[in-house]
């Protein structure tokens, strides 16, 4: 039986072993400091980037794949005789990476006689690769296509908690280290950044994150989540600490890595959670942990 494939673009960021583990394709970003170019989690690691990016004196530069990327992933697919492809990418309010991947899809099904959709998963980093894993659980388990792309439909609405704070620009950055002012972001539903709060001081941006998560779960029942940064391990103490007051029903699932496409924006010390309803979580995820948490 001929399983359809699952194609994604590195922001996902999830790591070789989870890719490898559900064959999933891969087609990433690039990201240059200065004139040297990198392809996103093949030519530079998370831990190799942030290193990088703490001695930088400018910000990296983030770029979409090109067409030819995805024309490539998916011929391949269709040269190994697959007949349907689900290629879920980051959110097109934050890049052109859904608009590139759509016309390649068009292009190649077209040409090919087979079935491609692409999806805007109106999220980024985490968030998005837990639309992947969803979806790919499915395809391992013998579903169609279309029960995946339901899952995915139904986590990209439901999955409406990413808050971080780290610097929204450079600008606004600069007042920020200055009034010790935190800036907490989320992805709207249309896959937005937008600004929720300006907190003073990284305790009270995260304890807002998590109050935010509690209400949430208030709203829509047991909740699981997931904790992301980059190398922001003062944040994460007072994250515990705030996340051990609440009585909220959250599960937590495991802690993940902003990679080098979303880390470019957010930077140094940036912190988050994702989270989504229980109900729409299948518990084959539930031993992600081996597999995400970071090794710094």
């Amino acid at each position: 039986v001929n399983k359809f494939a699952i194609v994604l673009d590195s922001a996902a960021d999830l790591p070789a072993a989870l890719v490898e583990k559900y064959d999933l394709r891969v087609v990433p970003l690039h990201v240059a400091f200065g004139t040297t170019e990198y392809a996103d989690g093949v030519d530079i690691k998370i831990e190799e980037f942030l290193d990088k990016l703490e001695a930088a004196e400018n910000l990296p530069i983030t770029s979409q794949p090109a067409p030819a990327d995805f024309l490539d992933a998916y011929n391949a697919l269709a040269d190994e005789g697959y007949t349907e492809i689900l290629s879920i990418h980051l959110s097109a309010a934050l890049s052109g990476t859904y608009e590139t991947a759509r016309a390649a899809a068009a292009h190649v099904a077209k040409q090919r006689g087979i079935r491609i959709e692409a999806f805007d998963s109106c999220s980024a980093t985490v968030g998005q690769g837990a639309m992947v894993l969803e979806a790919a659980c499915i395809a391992r388990a013998g579903g169609t296509l279309d029960e995946a792309l339901e899952t995915t439909k139904i986590h990209s609405v439901a999955g409406r908690i990413g808050a971080g704070s780290g610097r929204a620009s450079k600008f606004q950055g600069m007042a920020t280290s200055l009034l010790n002012l935190k800036i907490v972001v989320t992805l709207t539903e249309t896959g937005a950044i937008e600004v929720l709060h300006k907190a003073k001081g990284m305790k009270n941006a995260v304890s807002y994150i998590v109050d935010l998560m509690a209400e949430q779960s208030r709203e829509m029942g047991p909740l699981v989540y997931y904790k992301l940064h980059t190398k922001a391990y003062k944040a994460l103490e007072f994250m515990d600490r705030a996340l051990d007051k609440t009585d909220a029903s959250l599960r937590f699932l495991t802690m993940g890595t902003i990679g080098p496409t979303i880390a470019t924006h957010v930077g140094l010390r940036a912190v988050g959670l994702f989270a989504y309803p229980e109900e729409f979580h299948n518990p084959e995820l539930d031993d992600i942990a081996e597999y995400l948490t970071p090794s710094f």
